[in-house]
């Protein structure tokens, strides 16, 4: 299996086709890109065109797409369905709609098979530091008090790491023409409170409640009618407990 190291906003890319291009390299966080919106713009909408511009010169067919759940908005009638209007309120989720759109352009001018799959609050092993999950459970194992923006009742429809990659792998797989869009969630949601409780386990920590944090929306909650449908994927790992029985 060869490596290639390379930066999708200008480096070179490799001079050979693929099979498929599973595009998951971006910024992400809705927190940061509203202090760095350029540099969000430059990685995940530059680096998507860059990479859509290798498929149409190198012919690779098909084209899968790390897209968010926050392309929805604060206000989106939940549970959120992909033929609700899109309404990014952050930099970050401008972007990856943007992503979304190029690749529904690309597909329409040059025949590549887009998918973009929009991932709800990816949690499990490698979770990012800066989520709340993974963000409890340090300050909680270093005796640091745990910061949470608001009351703690905002809700987010948890995705396993297992269950997203699983999807991914069936996108690969995808038939159908043109492009496409589905949510990968799992119907399900969880206070900012049941992800303490997970965390601290036999800890009591010290919680320290601040003002909302701007970025944040209220509840996310996915729809995955679409994702059973066309992928005949569903989820099999659920917050807290793990696989059900």
């Amino acid at each position: 299996m060869a490596f290639h190291v390379c930066d999708i906003r200008k480096g070179e890319l490799p001079d050979r086709t693929f099979d498929a291009v599973v595009h998951l390299a971006a910024l992400a966080g809705v927190r940061p890109s509203m202090d760095r919106p350029l540099e969000y713009e430059t990685t995940n909408v530059v680096g998507t065109i860059r990479l859509l511009e290798f498929c149409r010169r190198m012919g690779v067919p098909r084209f899968v797409f790390a897209s968010s759940s926050s392309v929805y908005g604060p206000d989106t009638p939940l549970p959120a369905e992909e033929s609700t209007p899109a309404n990014p309120c952050r930099p970050y989720a401008l972007t990856k709609l943007h992503g979304e759109q190029w690749g529904r352009l690309y597909s329409r001018l040059h025949g590549l098979r887009f998918l973009a799959l929009r991932f709800f609050s990816v949690w499990g092993p490698g979770q990012r530091p800066d989520l709340a999950l993974e963000a409890f459970r340090r300050r909680i194992e270093a005796g640091q008090p745990v910061i949470i923006n608001g009351d703690g009742t905002q809700r987010h429809d948890l995705t396993h790491v297992a269950d997203v990659a699983r999807a991914v792998e069936l996108a690969l797989r995808w038939r159908g023409p043109g492009s496409l869009v589905l949510n990968v969630g799992t119907g399900r949601n969880h206070s900012v409170m049941d992800m303490l409780a997970a965390a601290r386990k036999a800890a009591t920590p010290l919680v320290v409640h601040q003002a909302p944090h701007p970025a944040h929306v209220p509840e996310t909650l996915a729809s995955i009618t679409a994702a059973e449908a066309q992928l005949r994927w569903q989820p099999r790992i659920f917050f807290p407990d793990g696989p059900e029985s």
